[in-house]
């Protein structure tokens, strides 16, 4: 008898309103994180849209953090879960930058529902391409297993890279593991961040926000001749225009290219700042 399988992530996956009939036909569940304002709380892209986030961002001096989902809220999921399933396949956000993958594992244990687990080592795009990649392999007839050995593979593939708008926003989320590289000089530079084993490390520092583009694009050409995916991720925390100029360059650029226009996750954009970019791709070798 064929097992009866969910699949379980969480909303730095960056899926849409226009994406939930497909992850309802598919048996995905997507748990939010949570952002905060001071003393107020809301599930993200539940109680608060990515809009009214980052207009609220914009306009605040409150204190903005990011917290992951309690264990309750796993518990709850996962009970509801063993009534309809015989296991999960689960696939969260790096848990070097959050304790949603461990939560989410102990959770199934304390309920004993069989999880098969995916730490994906980032989030956004490219964790939503791993939850596509995993739905695509699972009804080309893979088990459970081989799908995670062949995500675990996939997420070595997997590059998100940004430019932050706010770096003292970024200083104090303690989120990137070499910022101390930068301490000082603040205002004269423009980092790319990049994904390396699920850390946010500095990979180039440059001192105007037209070369960290330049940069950014640069990186993109060398993925493509080496061979990427033909579908990358755009993302923009609040300001939609402040990657206009980006979009048509690389549209100009790359005709056969699937370019997903997204919010940047609020989770994320919290330690970043309004008007951060952000540009992911998943390489095939």
């Amino acid at each position: 008898m064929t097992k009866r399988i969910a699949w379980v992530t969480d909303s730095t996956a960056s899926f849409l309103e226009q994406d939930e009939q497909w992850l309802k036909e598919n048996h995905i569940h997507v748990i939010p994180l949570y952002v905060n304002f001071g003393n107020e709380t809301f599930k993200e892209g539940i109680d608060i849209t990515q809009e009214q986030f980052y207009e609220r961002m914009s306009q605040t001096n409150e204190p903005i953090t990011s917290s992951q989902p309690a264990l309750g809220d796993f518990i709850n999921l996962y009970q509801s879960l063993k009534e309809n399933y015989d296991e999960a396949i689960i696939i969260h956000v790096s848990g070097e930058l959050s304790g949603t993958y461990s939560t989410s594992i102990q959770a199934a244990e304390m309920v004993d529902f069989p999880v098969h687990s995916v730490d994906s080592w980032i989030g956004s795009f490219p964790l939503k391409f791993m939850v596509k990649e995993g739905i695509r392999l699972y009804k080309e007839g893979f088990s459970p297993t081989e799908i995670v050995d062949k995500l675990h593979a996939l997420r070595e593939k997997c590059r998100l890279i940004l430019i932050p708008a706010n770096l003292e926003q970024l200083r104090k989320s303690g989120r990137v593991s070499n910022f101390g590289s930068i301490l000082g000089n603040l205002l004269q530079i423009k980092p790319l961040l990049a994904f390396k084993e699920g850390k946010v490390q500095i990979v180039e520092k440059i001192r105007t926000m037209k070369k960290a583009e330049a940069a950014l694009l640069s990186r993109l050409a060398d993925a493509y001749r080496n061979g990427i995916y033909d579908n990358i991720g755009l993302m923009y925390a609040g300001e939609r225009n402040s990657i206009e100029n980006l979009l048509q360059k690389i549209k100009d650029e790359y005709n056969d290219l699937k370019i997903d226009v997204l919010p940047l996750i609020p989770v994320a954009g919290v330690h970043t700042g309004v008007g951060t970019i952000t540009l992911a791709w998943v390489e095939k070798e």
